[in-house]
């Protein structure tokens, strides 16, 4: 991504990098404004009508009878009634509810899940047993240290040593234990050992391809909620100004970006130390000539197994959090989504200093209008109806 925009400083931009690009594109250009979309989306197929009692979880300090308002809990229900059969007119109304990140992305989580779920059961399998045969093995030899303590070196080793040697320790040429060896001296075998060294950080290297995906939808959601509740200047690489922020050359902040890039390179190495592949080079001497001879070794490790192990769980562990991650307010979800982008700039002519926000934009002729706004936006109106500004959002609501 560094690369990425100082190849790009001073030239005519042609993509857009970030969600702030997306909304300058559709404000300047009249044609991708989406005019007749309502930019608030409800969480629920019914209106219900809610008596609410505010305690402890509710974070907003400002009295609420409905708990409708951002700050309120409503799922306690010792502390709210909801009518669901309120009797209410609908189209599309305000409501605070939002749906989890892996409702938005339908088969694509499917197919990350699992894949995740796999490869954690493997690596958690092959860990186990390892485990499980380092440790009778090391049980057997303590057992037999002390019946002969003289009968092998090892019996004078430490514990920490003894099991190290057993185990393979962290791996390398020195430690690594022999799994199994190829076939001396053919081509397959030396393809066989490249998948074998390198497919483990190969698949490693997609699943976090997914898990930057995630992350970067959920950090891309937070930053384009707080345009609800704070006036911000948007994060461009396609203009600059004084309007604009300039910090794009990290598409993630750094205190994300940094540990998952430290998590990563730890990850890589793990894998490349539990699961590795030794080339034995030797001499055969005749009397014409002198052959060589080469062989693959395939030696583990079982420390780095279990660490790696454990970095995959806990990148499974974010992926589920981030799956479920959902946040609370009126502005609709965006999770990348360029038409819920372009559908907020019906309304967007400029961009002030102090940057832009969103919220209601007053009155049409008989719904509300929400979306972003260079001056100054009201606060949307909890269980209010709601509708695109175009003509055939007036005439279809008039419909209904």
């Amino acid at each position: 991504m560094i690369a990425v925009n100082l190849l790009a400083r001073g030239k005519l931009k042609h993509h857009c990098l970030t969600f702030g690009d997306v909304l300058v594109a559709s404000s300047s250009d009249p044609e991708l404004r989406v005019q007749g979309e309502c930019m608030v989306n409800a969480g629920d197929s019914v209106r219900r009508s809610t008596t609410h009692t505010c305690h402890k979880h509710c974070k907003s300090k400002d009295e609420s009878k409905t708990g409708d308002e951002v700050g309120h809990c409503q799922n306690c229900k010792k502390w709210n009634n909801h009518n669901r059969l309120s009797n209410l007119p609908q189209p599309t109304i305000a409501t605070k509810f939002k749906k989890s990140l892996i409702s938005n992305l339908g088969n694509t989580a499917l197919t990350q899940m699992c894949l995740l779920m796999f490869c954690s059961f493997v690596l958690l399998g092959a860990s186990l047993f390892i485990a499980v045969m380092v440790g009778v093995e090391y049980k057997y030899e303590q057992e037999d240290c002390k019946k002969f303590p003289s009968s092998s070196a090892d019996c004078h080793l430490s514990p920490t040593s003894h099991l190290n040697k057993i185990s393979g320790g962290w791996g390398g040429f020195n430690q690594s234990l022999t799994l199994a060896s190829l076939s001396p001296d053919k081509l397959s075998s030396e393809m066989m050992s490249f998948a074998i060294s390198n497919g483990a950080q190969f698949i490693y290297s997609l699943l976090y391809l997914m898990m930057i995906y995630n992350i970067t939808l959920c950090s891309q959601e937070k930053s384009w909620g707080r345009l609800e509740h704070e006036r911000k200047r948007l994060r461009c690489t396609i203009v600059r100004g004084e309007s604009f922020s300039q910090d794009y050359l990290l598409q993630l902040p750094k205190k994300i970006l940094f540990p998952i890039m430290a998590y990563s390179v730890l990850a890589h190495w793990m894998l490349g130390e539990a699961l590795q592949t030794q080339e034995a080079i030797w001499l055969e001497h005749t009397e014409d000539c002198h052959i060589e001879h080469s062989k693959y070794i395939i030696t583990y490790a079982a420390y780095p197994l279990w660490a790696a192990t454990f970095l995959i769980l806990l990148m499974t562990g974010v992926c589920w959090w981030a799956y479920t991650y959902k946040r609370e307010g009126f502005i609709p979800q965006m999770f990348g989504s360029i038409r819920t982008l372009c559908a907020a700039t019906s309304s967007l002519d400029d961009f002030p200093a102090a940057g832009v926000q969103w919220g209601d934009l007053g009155m049409n002729k008989q719904f509300r209008h929400a979306g972003l706004s260079a001056e100054n936006a009201e606060k949307i109106v909890p269980n209010e109806l709601y509708a695109g500004i175009g003509s055939h959002t007036r005439s279809r609501t008039k419909n209904r």
